[in-house]
């Protein structure tokens, strides 16, 4: 402990020992482990603190370990795509913004609403009067990729056969003496169309001293560099919104259990049930809907129009 704490710096919080490497600082001085552990605080707003505001804070957070106590897990939504977990407590009407345990609780009357947009349009929005779900474009544009897939495709089935030339001519010239000619190199093609989405965006609007919104962004679903599948974008598209939306729902119980469920059918809202809602089908079973309804429109069955809008419902968000 010595070779890493100074007794001589000690914190101004607690009067314990500071770590000589890479403190937090407070009003230029170095806090110690313990109070900096206790630090849940918007990225970079500590070291902006007075000592005074710091000590407002940190009486703040012992206080807050009433809540702390009483926090029993009901759900929790842990995405691969996010840097930590988000965990609520209904029972209590309580939910952290980071999994772990000695984080700051918030009750439900701090927040206020969310937003959550895929790029700049927006997917779903909570509020107290109702979780709105907005109609996504994406499987449209994601469908219209298919021509670069395709050229794609017949790119890497040429290389693909080139390779099979050049071993077959390797095994040959191998055969005989001396070393073979050298061979210009030629490239494993890379398929690099980026998909429909770059990024999703999150923001939880709250009222609170320390917290006043919250944002996380993350990196969209993105198509495989050598075998790409418009299947398979949207199998992890539907995945990742489809955890968005179980996310979505678990804030409507602590912003109103009881409010509207809407969501946007050619640009209007309409009241949906979230039981209905619940009733998504797979992207596997998506898909293979998609593809019957394609065949009824290669014979004729239906028009071009009736095709288009039966795809948008079965992959409407």
């Amino acid at each position: 402990m010595g070779l890493f704490s100074n007794n001589k710096k000690l914190c101004p919080i607690c009067g314990s020992p500071t770590p000589r490497l890479f403190p937090t600082i407070i009003e230029d001085m170095p806090i110690c482990k313990e109070c900096d552990r206790k630090i849940d605080l918007p990225d970079g707003r500590a070291e902006q603190m007075s000592l005074a505001e710091f000590r407002q804070y940190m009486t703040f957070y012992e206080e807050n370990q009433s809540l702390r106590d009483i926090f029993t897990e009901t759900a929790r939504y842990d995405f691969s795509f996010l840097d930590d977990d988000f965990v609520i407590d209904a029972e209590h009407r309580l939910f952290r913004l980071k999994g772990k345990s000695d984080h700051l609780v918030f009750e439900a009357s701090c927040l206020k609403g969310f937003q959550i947009w895929e790029d700049r349009s927006p997917l779903l929005e909570g509020g107290k009067d109702a979780l709105r779900c907005y109609e996504s474009d994406v499987p449209d544009r994601v469908g219209a990729i298919q021509t670069d897939i395709d050229r794609f495709t017949r790119d890497r089935q040429e290389f693909e056969r080139m390779e099979r030339i050049e071993r077959m001519m390797e095994q040959r010239d191998g055969d005989r003496d001396g070393s073979p000619p050298p061979r210009p190199y030629i490239p494993e093609p890379r398929f690099e169309v980026p998909g429909p989405v770059g990024q999703f965006h999150m923001v939880l609007t709250m009222e609170h001293p320390y917290w006043p919104y919250y944002q996380l962004t993350w990196d969209g679903p993105s198509f495989h560099a050598h075998y790409p599948s418009i299947r398979d974008y949207l199998e992890e598209y539907q995945e990742m919104t489809e955890e968005l939306y179980a996310l979505s729902s678990g804030l409507m119980i602590l912003l109103n259990p009881d409010a509207q469920e809407l969501h946007t059918v050619k640009g209007a809202f309409i009241d949906q049930p979230r039981s209905m809602a619940a009733q998504t089908p797979t992207a596997g079973d998506t898909v293979s809907e998609i593809q019957k309804y394609k065949a009824l429109l290669d014979s004729g069955v239906i028009t071009e129009e009736e095709f288009t809008a039966k795809k948008r419902q079965l992959l409407r968000i």
